[in-house]
């Protein structure tokens, strides 16, 4: 959200660009345009409709902080390393809470060329919005990189893993998990109820806050499997500049092909997961 966001203008477009750290685009967009990239050949043979999605699309474009480097969000990163190969995106439905970074963002895609949907809302509502737009037939992309845990409603997931295939890569914070979950214990509600709705009966029953982490990320995961899909075992630690985990991005799928193409995006360097 646009509160929660330094922005400034880009002298290339005359937009607002959300200021972003280096790990953005030196780790974050890389993997995902890896995944694309690699991804292209299952995609062009659905010719019903291959959709991207993303909920919090942002600007569309960034600048990496303490330096005047501009670069692509995730969106357009997405639809541009898309159009290098066959099997290009159909349908490209782009949402976020801010109305004026929504516009920003649909109007760099829509001069790209990008058919691109808009729609500006929180993103458990504009779910919603997109499903009846989706194909059963189709091949479907999702990206759900939240500022923080809370936003990312568990309804979300659920509502696309109705679709036969599909593709959900997530941002999982943990910072923002360890941060909230000894408070969250104390309180009869916390941002993470809607991340992962009835994690406090599994959690309370952990000492240190290593175990309680732990026993909420496995309860997430146990979530996911009961809507059908799976969290793929490669999941890449994004660092910070002091060098601490601030977030995992991981994958969930249904098809052992996207585990092994996921893995192959995620090498960009050899890193423990903790």
């Amino acid at each position: 959200m646009a509160s929660e966001t330094k922005v400034v203008t880009d002298a290339h477009d005359g937009l607002p660009a959300m200021v972003v750290g280096r790990w953005v685009t030196e780790e974050k967009h890389q993997i995902i345009k890896r995944y694309i990239d690699a991804s292209w050949a299952a995609r062009q043979k659905f010719t019903t409709q291959r959709s991207y999605i993303d909920l919090f699309s942002g600007t569309g474009r960034v600048m990496v902080k303490h330096t005047r480097t501009f670069a692509d969000g995730g969106p357009l990163a997405a639809w541009r390393i898309a159009q290098q190969k066959r099997g290009a995106f159909s349908d490209f439905f782009v949402a976020d809470a801010s109305a004026e970074f929504l516009t920003a963002c649909e109007t760099r895609l829509q001069k790209l060329g990008a058919p691109v949907k808009a729609r500006a809302g929180k993103a458990d509502q504009t779910i919603d919005w997109v499903m009846p737009q989706l194909d059963q037939r189709g091949l479907h992309l999702a990206l759900l990189d939240p500022f923080n845990a809370g936003h990312l409603h568990f309804s979300i997931i659920e509502k696309l893993s109705s679709m036969p295939s599909v593709d959900i890569v997530v941002h999982l914070s943990t910072a923002d998990i360890q941060r909230n979950i000894a408070a969250g214990l104390k309180q009869s509600g916390s941002p993470l109820d809607n991340f992962a709705p009835g994690w406090k009966n599994v959690v309370r029953r952990q000492t240190s806050k290593h175990e309680m982490r732990e026993a909420f990320i496995d309860h997430w995961k146990n979530l996911v499997s009961k809507t059908g899909m799976r969290v793929c075992d490669t999941m890449y630690p994004v660092h910070n500049s002091k060098n601490s985990v601030m977030y995992w991005l991981c994958l969930l799928a249904r098809h052992p092909l996207a585990d092994k193409l996921w893995r192959a995006a995620c090498e960009l360097q050899g890193r423990s997961l903790f």
